[in-house]
């Protein structure tokens, strides 16, 4: 028995007439009703009663019926099961993460995607950029978010987006109380030090072009832990404006007026050889988001 049997079954079920049946199939009655026979011949049993104007389902052709039916339908969802998940509709999507960046500029993108890919299932994985890395080259990840560009002859970067630099102040700091900042403001402050390596760059260019010299008291490891110690009273820090998606008591994001044009970008990373269906929509999606001319932030709703 097989699929193509199991169809002739069914319509000519359906239509209660070989004749009927076979036009329907586009074909003639002699190869329907062999099909018919042989298919009673391999179960052992009479599917149809034979009448003057048709035939009629024996028990057994009733029972074959509903079988019949249930299988027809398993086939079809598989097939376009199969479809979409070889044109990237459907399936499972790992993601490596790490930075700030989680904070804001991803969710977004991938409840963009999900949006438009609501069969694609998503797994998340936090990661250090060298866990990132080999997470890509051992095919645990399709796909890694981070802000450093990375080009190999195994992996390809492509920017998401940029974003500004802001300053995380406390809320009793001078400036806290100006729609924005400037480095004057912040001559006698203690700077949280040596933050993201992505970042830090980005503040040390900033504050040469300027000629400033940071007073650096607290150090912390990573954006999160910067803006808690400026909750603590530690001190200031310059931070991405992802983190305005951060509310910690007693702080307040300003705009720093001579970081007008200073800004860090967050980059997706993969495989050159990556051959999966689910890259490609994945990136198309990415790129629409990056080429947004505006930034997604709505910074001057934050000051009066």
């Amino acid at each position: 028995m097989d699929i193509t049997q199991l169809k002739y079954f069914i319509v000519t079920a359906e239509e209660r007439s070989v004749s009927r049946a076979a036009e329907r199939l586009h074909m003639s009655q002699p190869p329907l009703t062999r099909q018919i026979h042989a298919l009673e011949e391999q179960l052992g049993v009479t599917l149809f009663t034979r009448r003057p104007h048709g035939v009629e389902l024996t028990d057994a052709g009733r029972s074959l019926l509903d079988h019949a039916l249930s299988i027809k339908t398993q086939v079809e969802q598989a097939t376009e099961h199969l479809r979409r998940v070889s044109n990237g509709q459907e399936g499972r999507l790992d993601l490596g993460v790490f930075g700030s960046a989680v904070l804001s500029t991803i969710p977004q993108l991938l409840s963009h995607y999900s949006s438009q890919y609501p069969k694609v299932r998503l797994s998340i994985h936090f990661a250090s950029r060298g866990e990132q890395i080999e997470a890509l080259l051992r095919e645990r990840v399709l796909l890694a978010f981070d802000r450093h560009r990375t080009d190999t002859p195994e992996i390809l970067s492509e920017l998401v987006t940029r974003e500004r630099l802001l300053v995380a102040l406390p809320q009793g700091h001078v400036a806290a109380r100006k729609s924005a900042a400037s480095l004057d403001d912040l001559r006698n402050s203690q700077f949280i030090g040596e933050l993201d390596p992505c970042i830090y760059p980005a503040c040390r260019a900033l504050f040469e072009v300027h000629r400033f010299q940071p007073q650096y008291g607290q150090r912390a490891a990573d954006m999160i832990s910067a803006v808690a110690m400026v909750a603590g009273g530690f001190g200031v820090a310059i931070v991405p404006e992802s983190l305005l998606n951060l509310q910690f008591p007693n702080v307040v994001y300003r705009r720093l007026e001579e970081a007008v044009d200073c800004c860090v970008d967050v980059y997706c990373i993969y495989r050159k050889s990556e051959s999966s269906p689910l890259l490609e929509p994945l990136l198309q999606c990415i790129r629409t988001y990056g080429s947004q001319p505006d930034s997604p932030y709505r910074l001057e709703s934050l000051y009066p």
